[in-house]
């Protein structure tokens, strides 16, 4: 409530759930929030629970999560579960983590929902498989059947960020984001990728798109994160990125004892994706030894490359245009609506995920003499 008047200073409700979407976000702790307010931790708690806050806290409130104070104030439209998230790095990533990175995600559906009002995005134009659970060489014909779909052809996929946004997939970066989550995805109001800049290797990044791309086609309604799902998607993206009709006939013989490193290098290339990906692939496609393979991912690990390869800096780094290209659509009064509707800040769409926001226009001012 209000420190003078006793009422809060917005008409609609306080809603303790927005609070705790916002908190989460922020990656911060209960016990940080009763630091902030010099309350304990259970009051903190309850804030989350029934308690309202004065103006005065609302306000430290809305600085420390970079969140503007009537954020507060709307409902909480739905949640992001995490059961329904498809997270690239599962087993390395703590239950807290991916809660934070789970709630930024919701507060950029906020931004979506609002933006939506605006700008139409393209459709979702993918069938998702609802066959039964797929085995190694069904993900390999599901990936084929996708690249019919949607008229790629049997060569080089350009770009998989253009590729994901062209079937209706929104691709968001997460700044600042735990080098443990490389990439996840969900289908929730609409599918989307979001890739952590903690990975900055263009070959693996387009191999975790695919792989994410796999999860939406393949596992809609399914609980993922077991060794066997996260095959699934592997064998979906080796398939969509290295279709096996053109890639192994381009696959190079061995040296002898050795994997020929320099036709690999033009390989790596013109697929754009990673060493460990070419023989990935190329011992699926039975091009390699099991011992031919272990010898070149242990080549790769005693050179150091095991987050950054060689050559990577001749690849192309993606990065999502569509949800960048709604923002450029807005003129600034439209921006200013959907901010004020989604209830977060400047700082935080352009620090969070990345996005340049559009500014207030400069007035030209006249001066008269005389």
């Amino acid at each position: 409530m209000n420190d003078k008047n006793g009422f809060l200073p917005f008409g609609d409700e306080f809603s303790p759930d927005k609070l705790r979407l916002a908190r989460c976000a922020a990656g911060r702790s209960l016990a940080d929030i009763g630091d902030l307010l010099a309350v304990t931790r259970q009051y903190a708690h309850k804030l989350e629970i029934n308690a309202i806050p004065s103006s005065t806290q609302l306000k430290q409130l809305s600085d420390l999560l970079g969140v503007d104070e009537r954020f507060f104030f709307t409902a909480r439209r739905g949640s992001v579960d995490l059961e329904q998230c498809h997270f690239r790095s599962v087993r390395s990533s703590s239950q807290t983590l991916k809660k934070t990175v789970a709630a930024q995600v919701e507060m950029f559906e906020l931004l979506v929902d609002e933006l939506e009002k605006e700008v139409a995005f393209p459709p979702v134009s993918f069938k998702p498989y609802d066959g039964p659970t797929p085995t190694a060489g069904e993900s390999e014909r599901i990936a084929e059947k996708f690249r019919r779909d949607h008229g790629l052809g049997l060569g080089p996929i350009s770009s998989m960020t253009k590729l994901a946004e062209k079937v209706g997939v929104l691709v968001v970066n997460l700044a600042d984001v735990d080098e443990r989550v490389d990439a996840f995805s969900l289908f929730n109001k609409r599918p989307l990728i979001v890739r952590s800049t903690a990975k900055s290797s263009p070959g693996r990044q387009r191999f975790d798109l695919a792989h994410e791309l796999g999860h939406l086609v393949m596992h809609q309604g399914i609980e993922t994160g077991c060794r066997h799902t996260e095959d699934q998607a592997n064998q979906f993206a080796s398939a969509l990125l290295m279709p096996r009709a053109s890639f192994a006939s381009e696959f190079p013989s061995m040296r002898g004892r050795y994997l020929n490193w320099h036709a690999l290098k033009e390989l790596k290339l013109r697929w754009k994706v990673s060493f460990k990906a070419l023989i990935y692939r190329g011992r699926a496609l039975d091009l390699l030894t099991a011992e031919q393979a272990k010898s070149g991912f242990t080549h790769l690990s005693r050179k150091g490359f095991t987050k950054f390869e060689e050559y990577d800096d001749l690849l192309p780094l993606e990065a999502p245009m569509l949800v960048q290209r709604a923002l450029d659509l807005l003129d600034y009064t439209s921006w200013k609506k959907v901010l004020v509707a989604s209830g977060l800040t400047p700082e935080w769409v352009s620090g969070r995920y990345l996005l340049n926001i559009p500014v207030s226009p400069l007035r030209l001012v006249r001066t008269h003499s005389g």
